[in-house]
């Protein structure tokens, strides 16, 4: 008798109570619910960082061709009516031939056209741009009989993407004489 006693001691203290297996479920639970806000908030980061990284490659990219084109243009026009698209054309010599560089935006895509090519995107489709203005500044020094050129360039770059993980917007401002005097 004692034999089966201690048997069935023995197979009872092996066995999980009721009350043990909810704390352990419990314990487990707290544990997997902690573990995916942690990959849920590292996704949103690397969204975030993703966004910001192609806009703000778009913009330096973008800042970095009109600055080449600008200051080496030798005649500079934006539209002055208001309702025509924001567009900036200017006149530039490569190898000394006059060549027409248009930028606009089309679509949400800033883009550059030069001479009879085809425009190209100089954003990419990820990055919406809006609220382009090209504005033309003038400072003419009488005494020396010179004007100054500047180009001031403003337009609003966000990322694409339903998510408001992936939210990032920033503007690009900025101004750019031309080299030569008009």
């Amino acid at each position: 008798m004692k034999k089966n006693n201690l048997k069935q001691k023995i197979q009872n203290n092996r066995a999980f109570s009721l009350l043990e297996l909810l704390i352990y479920i419990s314990i487990l639970s707290v544990v997997v619910v902690i573990i995916s806000n942690s990959f849920i908030s590292l996704s949103r980061g690397q969204g975030q960082a993703q966004a910001r990284s192609e806009v703000d490659r778009d913009i330096s990219f973008a800042t970095e061709l009109l600055r080449q084109d600008i200051k080496n243009a030798s005649i500079v026009s934006v539209p002055d009516t208001v309702g025509t698209s924001p567009s900036l054309t200017l006149t530039r010599s490569i190898l000394d031939v006059p060549t027409t560089i248009i930028y606009d935006v089309s679509n949400g895509v800033l883009r550059r056209k030069e001479g009879a090519a085809v425009a190209v995107n100089v954003t990419n489709p990820n990055i919406i741009v809006s609220t382009p203005t090209f504005t033309r500044i003038e400072n003419t020094n009488t005494v020396f009989n010179k004007t100054q050129v500047t180009i001031k360039v403003n337009m609003t770059f966000s990322y694409n993407n339903t998510s408001s993980d992936w939210i990032y917007s920033t503007s690009l401002q900025t101004a750019i004489s031309l080299y030569s005097n008009n």
